[in-house]
């Protein structure tokens, strides 16, 4: 065999030479990107229960007893409101999804502050004044904006969705007859190296759907972050008389109450979850909150009522939302996992416990490869991909 013969045999295939530029990507990103992916996955991860590690630390938070929506005190709660802080500006009031939450008045003081009055679901009580700024809020920041300005800091987050499924994609292309690696166990008795690769693998086959579902709704988030916004939702088909004040002077809980029934004939079924008070002397009362339509927010199906004649001024449900829209209200219960109450929570966070995973081991995976190569023939292997003698470059 002469020698133009050998190097002919050796020089790389097209399939070997696309294979080694998609594991080089991978194992940029991996390398690169790892730290701060580690940090926004955490981060989105805890913010899924962060609401419940506020109901652990906050006794405020907690309901004296579960109730039915139909025997919740909305009246009563705001009449509390009315007694205890009647100096204060109010914004909305919540009902959170699981009923072992109270209340929640969103407040602005005199000060210009936004504070929390939490109440009692069955009687309306006042049960006591909390930060607007919680658990759950620090969270949601530090994973959304990375508490930077959200103009800065939310294309920054959004915008990693792209090396995230540019590495899913060339972690299948690089891994040979993946299927075969769902039921592969890690081996643990081999160098650490060795068992964080099967272990990073591992996860990221089960995974991917995740991963998938995840980078999808952040380039979402990146796409109406740079003016794909969805339309404004529909207005009331009257305008609302003129008064002095955002909220009537005489409007009270028993006007709350009558509210929420002329919102739920307008809209039978209606699962109120939010009331949202006027911001402005012509503004109506807004009464939200599920019904019919899966994967949207409570603000999906609204109902606006006058504060003075209590009158329905315009409605809408779910449905009748246009596709944009649509898109653009599913992205959050799909990237936090609530639509489906506990369970789904529960499930998103062991898959983002497993992306974080993933990143970390990323970190150990990648950081070995930079440690001197050792004078001996070896090998790197990926699932039932092989490069010898270093020829992936490190």
């Amino acid at each position: 065999m002469t020698n133009t013969d050998m190097r002919q045999k050796k020089r790389p295939t097209a399939r070997q030479s696309r294979d080694r530029l998609w594991f080089t990507v991978h194992s940029w990103i991996g390398l690169k990107l790892s730290l701060l992916m580690t940090f926004i996955l955490a981060t989105g991860t805890i913010a899924v229960f962060s609401a419940e590690i506020d109901w652990l630390v906050t006794p405020e938070m907690r309901a004296s007893e579960r109730v039915a929506q139909e025997e919740i005190a909305w009246g009563a709660a705001f009449d509390s409101w009315r007694r205890e802080y009647p100096d204060y500006s109010p914004i909305s009031i919540y009902r959170y999804q699981d009923n072992w939450f109270s209340l929640y008045m969103m407040m602005s003081t005199p000060w210009r502050e936004n504070v929390l009055l939490w109440l009692d679901p069955p009687n309306g009580e006042m049960l006591g004044v909390t930060s607007f700024y919680n658990v759950q809020r620090f969270f949601r920041n530090t994973h959304r904006h990375l508490m930077m300005p959200p103009r800065i800091g939310i294309p920054i987050v959004s915008f990693l969705a792209f090396p995230l499924l540019i590495s899913l994609i060339a972690g299948f292309v690089v891994y040979k007859k993946f299927w075969r690696g769902f039921f592969r166990w890690p081996r643990f008795e081999r160098k650490k190296r060795i068992w964080n690769g099967d272990l990073h693998r591992l996860a990221g086959l089960w995974g991917s759907w995740f991963i998938a579902l995840i980078a999808f709704t952040s380039v979402w988030y990146f796409v109406e972050e740079f003016g794909g916004r969805s339309p404004p939702f529909p207005q009331p088909d009257s305008n609302v008389v003129n008064r002095e004040t955002p909220l009537p002077a005489n409007f009270n809980g028993v006007d709350l109450e009558a509210a929420i029934a002329r919102a739920q004939q307008e809209l039978p079924g209606l699962n109120v979850r939010r009331v949202l008070f006027p911001g402005n002397r012509n503004g109506s009362l807004l009464i939200q909150g599920d019904l019919t339509a899966a994967l949207v927010r409570p603000r999906a199906n609204t109902v606006y009522i006058d504060p003075i004649s209590l009158e329905v001024t315009g409605s809408f449900r779910g449905e009748e939302l246009d596709l944009h829209t649509r898109i653009s209200e599913a992205s959050d219960p799909l990237h936090f996992g609530y639509f489906g109450g506990f369970a789904t929570k529960l499930i998103w966070f062991v898959f983002g416990t497993m992306m974080t995973a993933m990143a970390i081991t990323g970190i150990v995976i990648y950081s070995a490869r930079l440690r001197p190569a050792k004078p001996v023939r070896r090998t790197m292997e990926l699932g039932d991909v092989r490069y010898a003698d270093g020829a992936q470059g490190g």
